[in-house]
């Protein structure tokens, strides 16, 4: 009987071993069952891709960090660089309150122009070239700022620049602004500020109640408007 390679088909010998073609062993006579293999093969494992779900950034809101009240309750509020929450007041910043002293020095110095032409054409003569002209005139600015920044201020706690912009004077203990904390505040705070090159008014840029060294000897603080 003759017999064949079960791999490749050559006939071989009866009693080899090997396929002299595909050389491959050979099995036994009479071993049944299916044909094995003795190479091994590794099995590698699959990866299988998992679909990541997507996501939409421009969905995605960040949220902007909050600050709390410096006395350290109530619910967490954001607040501006520039403003400072204080129970519940909120402070002007100091933007707003460089701009009302800008409206209230404009406005002192429209008025001083307006008493200078006013004597002009009266006396037609210059105001410089006469002293008491130049008195009056000085006299009448200093009645101004003292009507403004005294009167007005003691008695509603604005000027007529915090007016403008919306914005107050108010006691630190909660008691009503009067003109004595306006005398102190102004008249003598406001000399103190400048005679220090500016200093105590630029004390509020870092003071953590925005207060310049008028407003603690005064013992005040500027809030906006309800």
């Amino acid at each position: 009987m003759a017999r064949f390679c079960p791999y490749c088909g050559k006939q071989i010998n009866q009693r080899a071993k090997f396929c002299p073609l595909c050389g491959k062993s050979i099995p036994a006579r009479g071993r049944t069952g299916p044909l094995v293999i003795e190479e091994a093969t590794a099995v590698r494992p699959v990866e299988i891709p998992v679909a990541r779900p997507r996501v939409d950034r421009s969905a995605r809101v960040e949220e902007r960090p909050r600050a709390r009240a410096s006395n350290g309750s109530g619910p967490a509020r954001f607040a501006p660089a520039t403003h400072v929450i204080i129970g519940e007041s909120e402070q002007a910043g100091f933007g707003l309150r460089y701009g009302a002293w800008m409206f209230d020095f404009l406005i002192t110095m429209i008025a001083m122009m307006g008493f200078t032409f006013a004597l002009t054409a009266v006396s037609r003569r210059s105001v410089v070239g006469s002293n008491s002209d130049l008195v009056l005139v000085l006299t009448l600015t200093l009645v101004l700022f003292l009507l403004n920044f005294i009167v007005l201020a003691g008695r509603s706690g604005q000027t007529v620049g915090m007016r403008i912009l919306g914005i107050r004077i108010e006691r630190t203990d909660g008691s009503p602004f009067t003109i004595r904390g306006a005398i102190v505040r102004h008249l003598v705070g406001y000399p103190l500020s400048v005679a220090s090159f500016f200093l105590g008014f630029l004390w509020m840029l870092w003071d953590p109640r925005q207060q310049g060294w008028h407003d603690k000897l005064a013992r005040t603080i500027v809030v906006m408007c309800r």
